[in-house]
């Protein structure tokens, strides 16, 4: 059995971490608290964007780069990740989303190039054996639109350059505070078969149906002057929900994963403690055992 002296150190070590991931699990309430605020204020916003982008890609009158397949066999991808770990399962489900998906393509010979978000985006990847060309390690939940516009834009720009056949991004969908999964969604060519993974959970259901009756839009001046206004605008907003939805799913997997090492912490506290008050009794117990023996031993003689 360990010294007291070994266990009090224990303790105290144990009730220090114990005292560490309770903040940082407060700091990940209060920030998916915001993360969330923030999806959810702009989901909406996003639904309608998309049903915008699917009902401009039925228009048979309607032609734009990015509405259109490349010749070639390249496909991107996204990959949403976080820049910091403690988050539990977050990058391993994504790793098995992406596993996953790469297991299907790999019949078909897709040439894949990838574009990171987040350090673990890297290492993700990386671990995939997926070659990355560009890495975003700044975003945050706090970003704006304004900061992300610089990713959506690049995608764009490659999509189009570069002749792929399609683009796809892959990120952790917020379900509730409790459950989030993974979804890997087109987001070029824009057309109705890119929006089937798009947000659908119990409380609110925004997919967009097939079946949907198309709207007779009415272009001023033209529509190729309206379709290079709004289509980057449009793809702002798809690119900006995604992360958003991202970095909420990120927080709460954090603030789980700090709560059960706060709940372990304390399950180890009561064990080691208990350990204490049996080598403390021991002591006690083997210190008066000599006392008792010394004095016998003095009235002997």
């Amino acid at each position: 059995m360990a010294s007291t002296k070994e266990i009090k150190q224990k303790i105290k070590s144990t009730g220090n971490i114990k005292k560490i991931t309770k903040t940082m699990e407060m700091v990940s309430v209060s920030k998916m608290r915001r993360a969330v605020d923030k999806t959810l204020a702009s989901r909406a916003y996003a639904r309608f964007a998309l049903d915008l982008l699917v009902n401009l890609s039925k228009n048979k009158d309607v032609s734009h780069p990015l509405m259109e397949k490349g010749k070639t066999d390249k496909e991107l991808l996204v990959v949403v990740a976080s820049s910091k770990g403690l988050c539990g399962g977050y990058h391993t489900n994504l790793f098995k989303a992406l596993n996953i998906y790469l297991k299907k393509e790999e019949s078909r010979g897709i040439d894949l190039k990838a574009i990171t978000i987040g350090k673990y985006g890297e290492k993700i990847c990386k671990k995939a054996g997926v070659p990355t060309f560009a890495s975003f390690t700044t975003f945050s939940e706090a970003s704006s639109m304004e900061q992300i516009k610089e990713l959506s834009d690049l995608v764009s720009k490659e999509y189009v350059e570069g002749g792929y056949k399609s683009a796809k991004i892959l990120y952790t969908q917020f379900l509730k505070s409790t459950s989030y999964k993974p979804v890997l969604r087109e987001l070029f060519p824009i057309s109705p078969e890119s929006v089937k993974n798009i947000i659908e959970t119990e409380e609110e259901k925004v997919s967009v149906k097939e079946d949907e009756s198309f709207v007779d839009y009415k272009f001023e001046p033209d529509i190729e002057t309206i379709l290079e206004n709004i289509l980057p605008g449009l793809v702002d907003v798809v690119v900006y929900q995604a992360l958003s939805e991202a970095f909420a799913s990120e927080h709460s997997a954090r603030m789980f994963a700090m709560k059960n090492a706060g709940d372990n912490a304390t399950t180890i506290l009561n064990k080691l403690m208990l350990s204490y008050n049996h080598a403390r009794q021991d002591g006690i117990t083997r210190e008066l055992s000599e006392i008792v023996a010394g004095a016998e031993a003095l009235s002997s003689n």
